[in-house]
């Protein structure tokens, strides 16, 4: 009953091996998407972030304890990402949600890494609560969070909290790209200042949409 009413309002199609989700959902999500001040803000320095570096770049937020990417732009050498728009990923296993994590009171980043603070998903995933409290707290201090293959192996990820003037965080933005092509200290270097100057922007653009 309940698959015959979600196919009747189109959620779902009938397939030879079985019941699918729609392109419905797609509709809603991009929706729901569009109504977020932050991706509107967003949208045109994640793309600008891609070209620039050549890398790829993303926009991340939290929602119901994970992290959602909400934007995905490949630059003319970005790596595969493996990933699409809308995946939910816990936030201590990337930089993107470590720049998230970073910026939440405490309580509730406790609370988070109680129900999420345990998944590995590789060898160099950081699961022990002191030592990821520990770089949390250097996240907060330098204003910009590092994964080296936590996420993906052979990854490296640079991202940048974006923060109201009230000290809310809203999400983050990041550039990724091999460990081989971005390690060298002139390589990192100049990723970590393209992704701070895009955090800053977006931070802007937020605050004046807000007016």
């Amino acid at each position: 009953d309940h698959l015959t009413t979600l196919e009747q309002l189109e959620y779902v199609v009938e397939r030879e091996d079985g019941y699918h989700p729609s392109m419905r959902f797609l509709k809603l999500g991009a929706e729901r998407r569009s109504k977020l001040g932050l991706y509107g803000s967003a949208a045109a320095e994640v793309a600008g972030l891609a070209d620039e570096t050549g890398e790829l770049a993303s926009l991340m937020i939290e929602e119901h304890d994970r992290g959602v990417v909400l934007s995905l732009e490949e630059g003319d050498r970005a790596i595969d990402p493996h990933n699409f728009v809308g995946i939910r990923m816990p936030l201590h296993t990337t930089a993107l949600g470590k720049a998230i994590l970073a910026h939440l009171p405490a309580e509730r980043r406790a609370s988070i890494l109680d129900r999420y603070g345990d998944k590995k998903l590789t060898e160099r995933t950081i699961t022990d609560r002191e030592t990821l409290e520990s770089q949390l707290e250097r996240v907060a201090e330098q204003g910009y969070a590092v994964d080296r293959g936590e996420l993906i192996v052979g990854v490296l990820c640079v991202a940048t909290p974006i923060v109201d003037t009230d000290d809310r965080v809203h999400g983050s933005i990041c550039v990724c790209g091999p460990i081989s092509r971005l390690r060298e200290a002139d390589a990192f270097e100049r990723i970590k200042d393209a992704v701070l100057q895009a955090g800053n922007v977006i931070e802007v653009n937020l605050g004046y949409s807000a007016l």
